[in-house]
Order: structure tokens, then sequence, then C-alpha cells
């Protein structure tokens, strides 16, 4: 390559001292002035300074001014320059090849510049056009990742989705830890002299993944790489908005079949519970039994009564899914409401110590009483689930100027930052959750319908050290409000 190019430039300085030897025989057969010479070998310097560049127009430039001196200039066929004028004629010739070498040179970086943006912007258009007509067949993270390889080039690509949480393509330049440590971290990675680039992928402050680019030196620039970037996040968002209606829709068809399907078991359940009640209630009035009777009839009436109240919550949970769920508010006094024996109503408190924190004694809510009491009892119960054994909950009560704040908190359990957006999804249970204990995954549901109903707010906080505290916002409702 080094020889071919020394080649091709020896060529071009023969060819430059050729065309200013044609132009000496010219301007000597029109019998030309020292002045019109000049001139004519300016119009050959100038073309070769900007297309050959400049070395070549150099070499044209110190021939054109020995030949000026020589048959152009008193005394004829000399090369002393007696006259000063000689001297500004070479400083001219060398003056113009100097500022139109530098000229056609930044001309030449900039047409290169242009014509690389507009392949690049070629490129992202049709990158983005490509992703409009992803195929679902496999992974988006594998659909990324190949068109990005297919039209840019790149000796790897790798797109990286923590919901997958799997490589893109390619032999691996860049370790899986590393790509979940800059999604994490939020911080991009530069080494230009290698060409490689990582980049993070979110929208609007929202995670999605990372983004690993490998190519040849010099062949990437920071620009594209972000616009790869920014177009890769907008797919993944895509695909995620895409998923999640997806599943909406069939939580709700199935949840409507699921509502119907309880909403005639619990009917069903009524009426025999009813009947072994007032029976139950009538062996006790005719008063004819002994001691153990009298025990085993009172066992079946308070059995009856929980079987009734299991019933009941099961025709709200139908109610509340279905979305006929009207809440009947009214006034609580909150201590005295927290303050029962919830291991009545939450299984998983029986063996537990419940810890509450109430800074607001007297202080009033306004809610309904039923409901209430059922997203707290949600909450308790999975609070209990996952704690460390023989560890107790605590119930926190914090009021605010605009809210109320009910706060379980329990140690032991950690929601990953990714799960804290899927976990009050109905029978979404996180991977460690499905190990360590038996459940299905409705009961976080619940109590965000719950707060839904009633226009209030449920949301998670996890920390590996102090453990996860779900809170449950009530807002103050005024007069007019109520």
């Amino acid at each position: 390559m080094v020889w071919a190019q020394s080649v091709r430039r020896l060529l071009r300085i023969v060819a430059a001292a050729l065309l200013v030897a044609g132009v000496t025989c010219l301007a000597w057969w029109l019998h030309a002035e020292a002045f019109v010479s000049g001139f004519l070998y300016l119009l050959v310097l100038i073309p070769l300074a900007f297309r050959w560049g400049l070395l070549e127009a150099t070499v044209a430039s110190i021939l054109a001014a020995l030949c000026l001196d020589y048959f152009f200039t008193l005394p004829h066929f000399s090369l002393y320059m007696s006259d000063a004028q000689n001297w500004v004629a070479l400083a001219e010739f060398e003056g113009v090849v100097l500022v139109v070498s530098g000229l056609a040179q930044q001309l030449s970086r900039q047409a290169v510049e242009v014509a690389a943006r507009e392949e690049c912007v070629d490129r992202l258009y049709a990158l983005s056009k490509g992703l409009l007509h992803v195929e679902r067949r496999e992974s988006v993270s594998a659909e990324l990742t190949r068109l990005i390889i297919q039209i840019f080039g790149f000796r790897e690509a790798i797109v990286w989705n923590p919901v997958e949480d799997r490589d893109g393509a390619g032999s691996a330049e860049i370790a899986t830890e590393e790509l979940r440590a800059v999604f994490e971290n939020g911080n991009s990675l530069d080494d230009a002299e290698q060409g490689r680039f990582v980049r993070p992928l979110f929208m609007r402050e929202h995670r999605l993944g990372a983004l690993f680019v490998a190519a040849d030196r010099g062949k990437l620039d920071t620009r594209t790489v972000d616009a790869i970037a920014s177009l890769s996040a907008i797919a993944l968002e895509r695909e995620h908005l895409f998923l999640a209606e997806s599943r909406a829709e069939a939580s709700r068809q199935c949840e409507q079949l699921r509502s119907t399907v309880m909403d005639g078991l619990a009917h069903a359940y009524k009426t025999p519970l009813t009947t072994i009640q007032a029976a139950g209630s009538g062996l006790l009035e005719i008063d004819r039994l002994g001691e153990v009777e009298r025990e085993l009839v009172l066992d079946i009436i308070r059995e009856t009564e929980q079987l009734a109240a299991l019933t009941d919550q099961s025709l709200t949970t139908a109610c509340l899914e279905a979305k006929h769920l009207k809440p009947q508010p009214e006034s609580i006094a909150l201590d005295s409401f927290l303050r029962k024996d919830w291991s009545l109503f939450a299984d998983g408190m029986k063996n537990r110590g419940l810890e509450i924190q109430s800074g607001a004694p007297g202080h009033i809510v306004w809610a309904d009483p039923k409901l209430l009491q059922m997203a707290l009892v949600q909450l308790l119960d999975n609070a209990s689930k996952y704690a460390t054994p023989d560890s107790s909950i605590s119930l926190r009560v914090d009021v605010t100027a605009s809210e109320t704040v009910l706060g379980v908190h329990n140690c032991g359990s950690y929601i990953s930052p990714e799960e804290e957006t899927q976990i009050f999804n109905r029978c979404y249970r996180s991977p460690q959750g499905r190990l360590r204990t038996p459940g299905t995954g409705i009961g976080l549901a619940v109590s965000k319908q719950i707060a839904e109903a009633h226009q209030w707010r449920v949301w998670v906080e996890s920390d590996r050290e102090e453990g996860t505290t779900f809170f449950l916002s009530l807002p103050h409702v005024t007069e007019e409000g109520k």
C-alpha cells in the first residue's frame, strides 16, 4: 500500500513538471511578457494545489519560478535573479500553493465527514425502519442485535435485557457482569482505541438494559453509538409496552372468568353454611346436650362462621377483580382499629410478634373498614411468610399534612428494583419466593385493587440489609370529599 502511494505521488510530480513545461512552451510561442507568463503559471498551480496537494504543487511552483526567470526575465537564458520582482513572483507562487493546498485539504476532510454522516444517517434510518418490523418469534434483544450487526457491519454487538438476562449474539468481548454493572450504575464506557463502547438503555429514567458494540478502530464515534442506543431503548420500551398490554388483556379475560366462577361457588357455599349455622343454633336452643356435645356444637358453629367469613371475602375479591366493588367509607379511629389480634385474620401472624408504632393517637381516617382490614391482612400475611424465622413484623403509622401512611416491615426478604413494578401483578411470584414459601401471588394484587378502589397508593421499598416495607397511603379527606 505504501509503495503504491509513493509511485502514485511520483507520477503526479512528473505530470506536474510536464504541465509547467507545456505552459512554458505556450508562453514562449506567444512571446508573452513575464507578467502574462506568471499568470499562466498560476492557472496551472491553483488546480494542482487543489487537486493533488502540497508536495506536487510545491515542486510545480519551483519549476515555474525557474522557468519564469530563465525564459522570460532579463537577462534571458540565465537563472540569475537580478530583479526583486522575480523573488516576489516566487513568493507569490509559494503563497498561492500553501493557501490553496490548505483550503483543498480542509474541503476534502469536510467532504469525507459529510459523506460519513450521510452514510451514518442512512444506516440509522434503515435501523429505525427495521425496528418497526421486528419479528416476535424470537427475543427482541436477539433481533436487535442481528439488525445492528447486519446494518452497521460491527464485529460484535450485544443488546442485554435484564428481563431475559442473556447475551444478544456473537463471541462475547464483554462479560455479562459488566453489562449488568452498566445497567445498574447508568454509566457509559468508551474505549476508542479498541473500538468498544457500552451504553445503558433507558427511557424517561426507566432503565431497560445495556448495549455493547465493537468495531474497527476509527470506524465508530460516540454520536453514532448514542443514536443506536436511543433507537434500541425505544424498541425495548415498545416491546415492554406490548407485552404489558398483552398480559393485561389476558389477565382481564382470565379474571373475568375466575370472578364468575368464584361468585358462583361462593353463592353455592352460602346456602349449606347457613343451614349448618341454623342447625347448630337450634341444637343449642333445645338445651338437651351434654357438656361434651355442647362444646362440639360450639366448635361447629365457630368454624362455620369462619367459613362464612371466608366466603364473604371470596365474594368481595370477585367484586374487586370484576371492578364492581363500591367502597362504603366511614370514620375509623385508627389506633383502636390497628390494635386487634391480627392472627385471627392472617394465618402467618399466629407465630409472629407484631410491633405497632402509631405516632398519632386518636387519629381518624376515612375508609371502608372491611376493605382496609383486608388490605392490611394481605400485607401482614405476605410479610410474615418471607420474614426471617423468629423475627417480628412492624406496623408503623406516619401522618403527614396530606396523607396517612401505613407501613408493614419485615426483615429477611429482598425485592429487586426490576421486580418492584411487577410484585403487585396478579399471580406474580419472584423466583426466590417460589422456593422459600408456597403461595398464589394474589394477596398483594388484592391490596393494590383495594387501594385503587379508594384512590389510595400502595408501593414497596426494599433493601438487602434493612429488609422490605410495603406502604399503604390514605389521603386525608375533607368534609366536602366525604
